[in-house]
């Protein structure tokens, strides 16, 4: 009986493998054509062009990975990270404030922006779409609000080293996404904050049954995917020197197009820290090779789009098309608990076993 087991888990994982595979081929495909194309693009230093360009994405998409995973969706995350930018750009410049304790305050306010967003939805039962959309037009205003509308100059330069220098040739952009990939790895596959991240994106009645805190994972949820935004918006500010109050606004769209090219399942219960990390690189790629090959501009936001259709067209397919058959079994008769986090993905129902185990060894451990 456990062979058979094993034996089906290792079926249901295989096309969440190939499909990782195809991101990671599609990406090295593009940066060949880019290469054959132009040979700049594949010089040392173009190439770290392109992952500092891609790297405010892979920031603000790791966090709507995690929003994403729960079934959800953040339209803030670019106005979080306008916000951000320009009070603690204001903060440094207006008030004196020094670099480090303006970037935590940065981060904190991104924190508590985001963790609105969780309540908004959670306590007041708002559709996360509704209620992002709602905090993207005051969040947004209040970057206005701020400094009235004017840019923030004259960033100090300690600050500007903090996230745009070098060390030994590496970019420190790419060493601060690269260790925030690594600690949001661990805490999606190595936590049981990650387990139950995966199961409330699988079926959260399922999640609530077995124990999980619903709630408490979508403030979290949603305040971890403010403040990698923010993070991300106090990038943009030390790669220009300044603040801008839209400045965050060009990566809604790119961030969520990096998590979704990277795998993340819009209908819940699967996404990969590396995949958008690979989706926000093949972002940058096609931004970088289309300059390179003197491509007008408004160009890449047609190929931005083709290639997140692309990409989910691919995803669903390969699953059968799980969209069309949950919308005519919604229509027709509700399935048990159970069947709705199986027809979901398998790491979701994992993912509830593993909590639902968990929980049940907790409570006759209470009991004796």
């Amino acid at each position: 009986m456990s062979n058979d087991t094993a034996v089906a888990r290792r079926t249901q994982r295989t096309p969440i493998n190939l499909q990782a595979l195809g991101i990671f081929a599609a990406a090295a495909v593009i940066f060949i054509v880019f290469g054959i194309l132009n040979p700049n693009f594949l010089t040392l230093d173009n190439l770290r062009d392109v992952a500092v360009s891609a790297s405010v994405n892979a920031l603000i998409g790791i966090g709507l990975t995690f929003v994403i995973i729960t079934g959800g969706i953040d339209l803030s995350v670019g106005s979080i990270a306008s916000l951000v930018g320009i009070v603690s750009a204001n903060m440094m410049v207006a008030s004196g404030v020094p670099a480090v304790p303006a970037l935590l305050a940065g981060l904190v306010l991104g924190f508590i922006a985001g963790a609105i967003n969780g309540m908004l939805i959670t306590f007041l039962k708002l559709p996360p779409f509704i209620a992002t959309l709602g905090t993207m037009s005051v969040y947004q205003g209040l970057a206005y609000v701020v400094t009235n509308g004017s840019p923030v100059y004259n960033v100090p330069q300690s600050f500007v080293l903090l996230l745009n220098s070098y060390i030994g040739g590496i970019p420190m952009v790419v060493i601060v996404v690269i260790v925030v990939a690594v600690v949001a790895w661990l805490l999606l596959r190595r936590t049981v904050f990650g387990q139950n991240v995966i199961a409330t994106g699988g079926s959260e009645e399922t999640a609530w049954l077995s124990g999980v805190r619903v709630t408490r994972v979508k403030i979290l949820v949603y305040g971890i995917s403010g403040i990698l935004a923010a993070l991300g918006g106090l990038v943009v500010v030390a790669r220009i020197s300044a603040a801008q109050p839209e400045a965050g606004s060009p990566y809604l769209l790119t961030a969520i197009a990096a998590a979704v090219i990277g795998g993340a399942n819009l209908m819940g219960g699967e996404g990969r820290i590396a995949g958008t990390l690979v989706g926000a690189l093949i972002l940058g790629a096609l931004t970088n090779g289309l300059v390179l090959l003197n491509v007008p501009s408004f160009y890449e936001q047609i190929v931005t789009g083709l290639v997140v259709l692309i990409a989910v067209a691919i995803d669903q397919g390969s699953k059968g098309w799980p969209m069309l058959k949950r919308g005519g079994r919604d229509k027709a008769e509700p399935a048990p608990l159970t069947a709705s986090v199986l027809a979901g993905s398998p790491e979701a129902a994992e993912s509830t076993r593993a909590v639902a185990a968990e929980n049940t060894t907790a409570e006759r451990q209470e009991a004796r």
